[in-house]
């Protein structure tokens, strides 16, 4: 069983940065002994990058709640605004707390975080509808040694600006959620198909494998559905997938990256 979509990233294995906060957070820390508190009532992380306001990306802010420290959110203006209203949020947003839209903020000099906007649509309690920052992506480059990182788990589709920044990564974290846009009816899940949910599909002529399929750099599928037949060793989707040279992430899973001589 795949818990829901945190990544955490550190630049010197100290200081750590979540991007994304699932409900699920406290069962992904306790197996993470990387990010285990070293002080009373401590948590590990500087900041929190959010990507959406969809639940399942900030439910777990409310478990970081008794942070002792200041902690910086990053996230759109769109993903604020939408959260600040709901009451489990509201602490977050005044003293010691800093939220804000630029990535500057986090103030971590050996890492250069980059926000941009990608194509996507509000969570379904705001109306699931297309807006200005409604779904942002992150670039995260180690200037010293020029390894770049882009994390871009929800998207409804690859635009141009999005595709320069995963062809130009070492690493990339991708939107994995369906396999097929009708992938929900076909498993008598839901009557929507996966764009309409703000989610590209992987597979078609039109998905993401067809998109980026034939790039060079790691890509890594995260935030998959349970109806995803790629987490099945004997589909067809997973045979696509891993023909692409793609990987389908696991929980716990460790990526250390550094420069090539």
């Amino acid at each position: 069983m795949r818990t829901q979509s945190s990544i955490a990233l550190s630049p010197d294995g100290t200081t750590w940065i979540l991007v994304n906060a699932s409900v699920d957070l406290p069962r992904q820390l306790a197996q993470a002994t990387a990010l285990w508190p070293h002080g009373l009532r401590e948590n590990p992380f500087a900041a929190v990058l959010l990507t959406d306001a969809n639940v399942d990306h900030t439910a777990g802010l409310g478990e970081l709640r008794q942070n002792p420290g200041p902690l910086v959110i990053v996230s759109s203006r769109s993903t604020k605004e939408l959260l600040a209203s709901e009451r489990a949020y509201e602490r977050f947003t005044r003293a010691p707390h800093l939220w804000t839209d630029d990535p500057a903020e986090v103030g971590i000099d050996s890492l250069e975080i980059e926000m941009i906007d990608v194509p996507g649509l509000l969570p379904g309690y705001a109306g699931r509808k297309p807006a200005q920052g409604a779904v942002v992506a992150y670039i995260m480059r180690d200037p010293q040694t020029n390894v770049q990182v882009t994390i871009a788990p929800i998207f409804s589709d690859i635009d141009d600006r999005l595709y320069a920044a995963i062809a130009a990564s070492d690493l990339a974290f991708l939107d994995g959620t369906f396999y097929s846009n009708d992938e929900l009816r076909q498993f008598g899940a839901m009557a929507k198909d996966a764009r309409s949910l703000g989610h590209a599909p992987i597979g078609g002529p039109d998905g993401t494998l067809a998109r980026i399929g034939k790039l060079a750099n790691r890509r890594v599928f995260v935030h998959v559905n349970n109806t995803n037949p790629m987490l099945d060793s004997r589909s067809a989707a997973h045979a696509a997938v891993t023909a692409a040279a793609c990987e389908m992430a696991e929980d716990g899973w460790l990526a250390e990256l550094s420069s090539q001589p």
